[in-house]
């Protein structure tokens, strides 16, 4: 009797806390509201929602589509480009790159076969005097990863089974992720943070290599004599992303001890070690020519090539495309992402 009045009282307080607190969000429970896709489905068996808040900006928002299955699936998660300073989760609704990129049949691909897809949004740097840089980018997209793994249950995804994507800034913050030791937080009240960050594998396209910016000069164009301050006459813009990227308000901040070390913790080479995912990655611009342009410096097939490289070097199994070299693999992106969600 005294146990079923204990219960009474439990469930009575549990109530009233609930009354008295809008927000709370009990473990491993999520509402989502579903509506229309905004790619057609035709007769796939999957719902959509749009805009769930992984954080506290306006801009740590995310879609999912979810595929109907009785058992937990994988979940291919994609970063979109820009840059870090524009850019939407929006734009796989549309073919990319002219057509070329036919990601709306690629999402429906992997619905076809039960595996779930996300695009998130992130935080933007600030084009001049931006006073975070850009590991404001990317841990936005590790908690987005991190939401989605604690509350795995609700969107009914095996955490273990994630794949990340994305192209240009997407690429390179996909690379970054996944080539990190598990960033989780174990000790941190906020669950989130506790979760793991380690995926399956990436798939990236039109990456760069590392965002130590210094390494553009003396690895990835050493052969071209590339210098920065040479690119910033023929591209004056540039020169205040160059300093927003690190959070810097002076160039001369780059070779002090505190900027060394952000350049560290986002050098996506200096990273990557024998237990890491596979990876593919494609840098398919052509003809291969010095960098000279914007596009060139960030999307050059010589990030793809020193990724290749530097993976082969280490032990960190790969498909490569860039320039004119076709990986002997001729595995597609697709193919890739269903290899590696269904293994």
């Amino acid at each position: 009797m005294k146990a079923c009045q204990f219960i009474i009282i439990l469930a009575a307080l549990i109530f009233i806390s609930c009354e008295n607190n809008d927000d709370l969000v009990l473990d491993n429970q999520l509402e989502l509201t579903y509506s229309y896709s905004p790619i057609s489905l035709g007769d796939i068996d999957a719902k959509f929602s749009e805009d769930i808040s992984y954080g506290p900006y306006s801009r740590n928002t995310f879609d999912i589509f979810l595929p109907e299955s009785d058992r937990p699936t994988p979940l291919v998660i994609y970063i979109h480009g820009g840059g870090f300073i524009s850019g939407s989760k929006d734009i796989v609704y549309e073919p990319m790159w002219s057509g070329s990129w036919d990601f709306p049949e690629e999402i429906r691909t992997l619905l076809k076969n039960d595996i779930a897809f996300a695009s998130i949004n992130y935080r933007l740097l600030e084009f001049e005097d931006d006073p975070d840089g850009v590991l404001k980018s990317l841990n936005d997209s590790k908690r987005g990863l991190q939401f989605i793994k604690s509350y795995s249950e609700a969107f009914n995804i095996d955490k273990n089974n994630i794949i990340l994507t994305g192209s240009s800034a997407g690429a390179g913050t996909s690379l970054w992720l996944g080539f990190s030791d598990d960033m989780a937080d174990l000790s941190n009240e906020d669950k989130v943070l506790r979760e793991s960050t380690r995926v399956k594998a990436m798939a990236v396209k039109a990456t760069q290599a590392t965002y130590d910016l210094e390494k553009f000069q003396s690895l990835i164009f050493a052969e071209y004599n590339f210098k920065w301050m040479d690119y910033f006459e023929l591209d004056p813009d540039m020169f205040h992303r160059f300093k927003s990227f690190y959070g810097m308000s002076s160039l001369n901040e780059f070779n002090t001890e505190e900027i060394r070390n952000y350049r560290r913790k986002v050098d996506m080479l200096l990273m990557m070690t024998e237990d890491d995912p596979e990876f593919w990655v494609a840098n398919l611009q052509k003809p291969v020519v010095a960098p000279t342009q914007n596009t060139i410096v960030t999307h050059h097939a010589y990030h793809a090539k020193t990724l290749r490289t530097w993976a082969d070097s280490i032990g960190i199994a790969n498909v490569a495309y860039y320039g004119d070299y076709e990986d002997p693999n001729d595995e597609s992106f697709i193919d890739f992402l269903l290899r590696k969600a269904l293994e």
